[in-house]
């Protein structure tokens, strides 16, 4: 390491540091495994998919956040990270998958000081102990209002969303409006989205045979659809038909966010898996 810092507070202003003693603070910053790196611009930190052995808080300079699409593999950029925000956290929690859910790079050159592994279940364990201690992956918990937040926030299926992609949420998602009676998806075409409505209704439909309509479900507002061809063992085909049955606003997220909520969330990937 190239460096060490002497001040608490840079690790007291972390939700997971925060119940920790200003001694324990100042040897977690002091320790050897721990220190300031220094990065060229676009090079990287760390990669999706390695297994996580540290976490990193930045210290001067931005850094770009980004995942791998599985339909262009390419990298699409997420959200950017600015001082005092962190990153690489969730990889070392004793209940995830131990593997980097997404790359960060630096966009210019940029300054972070990294803490090792065993230093983060330091505090996991410290912080259990304590009944009054924050949710240990906050960044930001307070929110200016917004519909699309406010509806995504309430909704199980994307509980594994931290911070930081809830606050740039206007970044990758999209407001879409469909009249009454407007196609949404037709069965067959290639899947690229999940929607959430927003407001208004949807009605998913097939064909039989003769050409009748099947209705196989009504949505309401903060109910999903599209997901199935968005499954990583799909044939990634949209498998029905929906049309706006009002004026009906829904959130559109990329099949790369979904993705991602998958490789977070077993749970939530076993029950999506167990209703295709």
């Amino acid at each position: 390491m190239t460096d060490s810092l002497n001040d608490p507070d840079l690790l007291r202003n972390i939700p997971l540091f925060k119940s920790l003693s200003d001694d324990d603070l100042v040897n977690i910053q002091n320790a050897p495994e721990n220190g300031i790196e220094e990065y060229e611009p676009r090079e990287i930190v760390v990669r999706e998919a390695e297994v996580g052995d540290c976490m990193y808080i930045i210290l001067d300079g931005y850094l770009e956040v980004s995942i791998r699409s599985s339909s262009s593999d390419r990298e699409v950029g997420i959200a950017t990270l600015r001082p005092g925000d962190f990153f690489g956290e969730q990889s070392l929690l004793p209940w995830g998958t131990g593997r980097r859910n997404a790359s960060v790079k630096a966009l210019h050159s940029a300054k972070v000081f990294r803490i090792d592994k065993k230093y983060v279940l330091f505090a996991i364990k410290h912080d259990e102990e304590d009944e009054d201690s924050a949710d240990i992956t906050d960044i930001n918990p307070k929110f200016e209002p917004d519909e699309v937040r406010e509806l995504v926030m309430e909704m199980p299926l994307f509980n594994s969303l931290n911070n930081q992609e809830l606050a740039t949420i206007r970044d990758w998602t999209e407001v879409v409006t469909f009249g009454p009676g407007d196609f949404v998806l037709k069965k067959f075409q290639k899947g690229e989205h999940l929607y959430v409505i927003l407001d208004g209704r949807a009605e998913v439909f097939t064909l039989d045979d003769n050409g009748e309509v099947i209705i196989l479900a009504e949505l309401d507002t903060g109910e999903f659809f599209g997901e199935r061809a968005l499954m990583p063992d799909s044939n990634g085909k949209r498998t029905a038909f929906v049309r706006a049955n009002d004026t009906t606003r829904l959130i559109k997220i990329p099949k790369e966010y979904f993705r991602l909520i998958l490789t977070r969330d077993e749970e939530i990937a076993a029950q999506l898996k167990k209703a295709q």
